[in-house]
């Protein structure tokens, strides 16, 4: 296993939300925790609500799902998605039974991280040194790395229902102590006998069981044929929840003593902001939203799951549904929480079991900065822990988490980092400390941190191009009320006419700088900005560097003009699909545009529709040359299928076809229509040495 650095796992996350393995470093939050955990224990279905930036999501991962485990339940997190029932199918299936391969990687992750080659420890002697401080220090690297969810493309072996993304195997659990080995007993038997193979090929797991023994279970083909029978029997060929989740119970559930579900729906408000109908007012050309009917749907079916059973004397002989043992637990931002009329219709108790994360008081935001950073060997000069604060307090009182992380990991990075590297890990001394110099007047304070976020990225851009692509991938994962759209990679990377390979670089420069996170989800990779709070800074660099430039924002109108053509199948086969002044525009930026035969075409035949004059010789010789280099020289039936295909004949022929056409033309006999066209396309590209070829048109065309 590669040896994790400190750059890989930091103090503080930044941008970015606080995940399971983070755990040990997430402060201020444990009554918050506490009080969401007892109201998912205590009614069916709670509520979750903060504004943006509370650390809603974070509070989840680290401190909710972990104690719902420890409490014998299994907690799935799920997120809308561009579909909200197949998304929770998948949560479901991946987190309730991930792939026996993915409990062997993390397996043998640990034991490579924690032992020799050639140990062969029992799974107490693994867990115990995990666990020891001295073998394993929290801050160590690794200590997260072990733990941490498994990429399923890694595995070398395909799921279909599992649908990709990643998974966290419970060896992860077991490690970070959320459960216990016997749950993992149990879970593991589950798998060989929840399909009917029955359990006389497996080991029973136990403290004393060899890891090398369990890993050779594992990746042992009895395994692998169970736990594909298994997932088939899980994976109802049904799109309803109910019935998938009641048979997750029975086949699972009923071979795993204990086994219950909390369903943790986070960014539900995504339902509101993303599932909606634009109607008329929609604009052409933007970003398409998903079906509104799937928010529709999905409310349907969480109305079915919550239904109660029959009553006494209205059941049927033989029945024996009654309420599903799953509990419920909606997470949301607190301006949308009026929406959630349909679901108060069948779950009228929701409001009595909300819980409203406030932002952090100074005492918890004290936490939030000095205990990560002493676990990692420094700390913070006091007047540089009053600075901080003083300068995120709002109404006096709080302040916001994405904002204090923010800071605090750029101080990381200034002075954290080297203070760590430098000094030895205390015993009892002192720590060394980050000075006030650094934060205020080198940073200019939490004002000069925020602004300058989004800024120092696009400064290290190469020119204002890649600031304006950049923006450009960044524009579509805002929606029009200002909020967080979440857009699949492809739409993103594959526009029509632009560098995908280019755009590729730069999606991933903004991910390598936690400006956006991709969430391999439903068969692909969607992209969202990592935080809310980036959101005004976007929008403001968007109005700097792309809706301020008049030029460019006249090249972005002909771009679209140009694709809109291509895709337009009603477009005219001899009229020009841009006008003067976007063929003015795309030839000025010629050099941003990916162009491909077709284009290169529109822009001969824009010349030519409107007029250009004599003094534009220069830029229809460009276009020519272009033409030539971009076409093939086909055969002579391609050639003629092609002036067919145009439907009225006039097509535009390159000079290479133009001089296979000519060098056949006494052997082959062409229609009227091929002639018209041939002469077009003769008394646009011909030079002066082929005039002759013009004449020649000219008389088949006239005689």
């Amino acid at each position: 296993m590669t040896a994790p650095t400190l750059e890989q796992y930091k103090p503080y996350k930044g941008p970015e939300s606080y995940q399971v393995e983070d755990a040990a470093f997430f402060f201020g939050r444990r009554e918050a925790a506490d009080e969401i955990v007892a109201h998912v224990l205590s009614a069916r279905m709670s509520l979750l609500h903060a504004q943006s930036g509370a650390g809603k999501t974070s509070l989840l991962n680290a401190l909710v799902i972990p104690q719902l485990e420890e409490r014998g339940w299994t907690p799935v997190r799920i997120l809308p998605q561009n579909d909200p029932v197949r998304a929770t199918r998948i949560a479901c299936l991946q987190y309730v039974v991930p792939p026996p391969e993915a409990e062997a990687l993390a397996l043998r992750r640990a034991l490579d991280g924690l032992f020799g080659a050639a140990d062969d420890p029992t799974l107490d002697e693994l867990l115990a040194r995990y666990d020891d401080p001295g073998i394993l220090p929290v801050r160590d690297a690794r200590k997260r790395c072990l733990i941490s969810p498994v990429p399923l493309d890694e595995l070398g072996t395909c799921y279909p229902g599992l649908d990709g993304g990643k998974v966290t195997p419970y060896v992860c659990r077991l490690l970070r102590s959320s459960l216990d080995l016997s749950t993992v007993a149990d879970h593991l038997a589950a798998i060989g006998t929840a399909c009917g193979t029955g359990g006389e090929s497996w080991q029973p797991v136990r403290g004393d069981t060899r890891v090398r023994q369990l890993l050779q279970t594992l990746e042992g083909p009895a395994c692998h044929a169970a736990y594909t029978a298994t997932l088939d029997y899980l994976d109802l060929p049904v799109r309803e929840l109910r019935p998938f989740i009641e048979n997750l119970l029975r086949i699972y559930g009923s071979v795993r003593p204990g086994f219950c579900l909390v369903l943790l729906f986070d960014q539900f408000e995504e339902l509101f902001t993303r599932f909606v109908d634009p109607g008329s007012l929609h604009a052409p050309g933007s970003h398409e939203m998903p079906d509104w009917r799937l928010r529709i749907e999905f409310i349907d079916e969480l109305r079915t799951l919550c239904r109660e059973p029959p009553a006494e004397g209205g059941q049927r002989r033989g029945d024996r549904r009654s309420v599903l043992p799953v509990r419920y637990l909606i997470s949301m931002r607190s301006e949308y929480i009026a929406q959630l009329r349909p679901i108060r219709e069948f779950v009228p108790e929701i409001d009595r079991s909300a819980c409203q994360l406030e932002l952090l008081t100074q005492a918890s935001a004290r936490q939030a900065i000095e205990e990560p950073a002493v676990l990692y060997g420094y700390t913070y000069e006091e007047e540089c822990f009053n600075q901080i604060l003083a300068d995120l307090l709002k109404e006096e009182r709080y302040i916001e988490p994405a904002h204090l992380s923010l800071v605090c990991e750029k101080l990381w990075f200034e002075s954290g980092r080297e203070l760590v590297r430098q000094h030895a890990p205390a015993a009892a001394g002192e720590l060394p400390t980050v000075p006030l110099a650094t934060y205020a007047e080198q940073l200019h304070g939490a004002r000069g941190i925020l602004r300058d976020f989004l800024q120092d990225f696009l400064f290290a851009l190469a020119d204002d191009d890649e600031r304006r692509e950049a923006l450009e991938l960044v524009e579509p994962l805002i929606t029009g009320s200002g909020t967080r759209n979440i857009v699949e990679r492809r739409q993103l990377i594959h526009v029509p006419f632009r560098d995908a390979t280019r755009r590729a670089a730069l999606l991933d420069m903004l991910v390598n700088r936690t400006l956006v996170r991709i969430e391999p989800r439903l068969g692909g990779q969607f992209i969202e900005i990592t935080h809310e709070f980036l959101i005004p800074a976007v929008q403001e660099a968007l109005r700097k560097y792309l809706y301020g430039n008049v030029e460019y924002q006249q090249f972005r109108v002909a771009l679209r003009a140009l694709a809109e053509g291509e895709n337009d199948p009603a477009a005219s086969a001899t009229d020009s699909v841009i006008n003067r002044a976007e063929f003015a525009t795309l030839d000025r930026n010629r050099q941003r545009v990916q162009w491909n035969g077709w284009a290169v075409q529109q822009m001969l035949r824009a010349w030519i529709c409107h007029g250009a004059g004599s003094e534009q010789r220069a830029i229809l010789r460009y276009w020519l040359d272009a033409a030539s280099g971009i076409a093939a020289v086909a055969d002579l039936g391609t050639i003629r299928r092609r002036l067919a295909a145009s439907g009225t004949g006039q097509g535009f022929l390159s000079r290479p076809e133009l001089q296979q056409i000519n060098a056949n033309r006494d052997r082959q006999p062409f229609t009227p229509a091929e002639r018209q066209a041939i002469l077009r396309s003769e008394l646009l590209c011909a030079t002066a040495e082929e005039h002759a070829d013009v004449r020649y048109w000219t008389q088949q065309v006239t005689p």
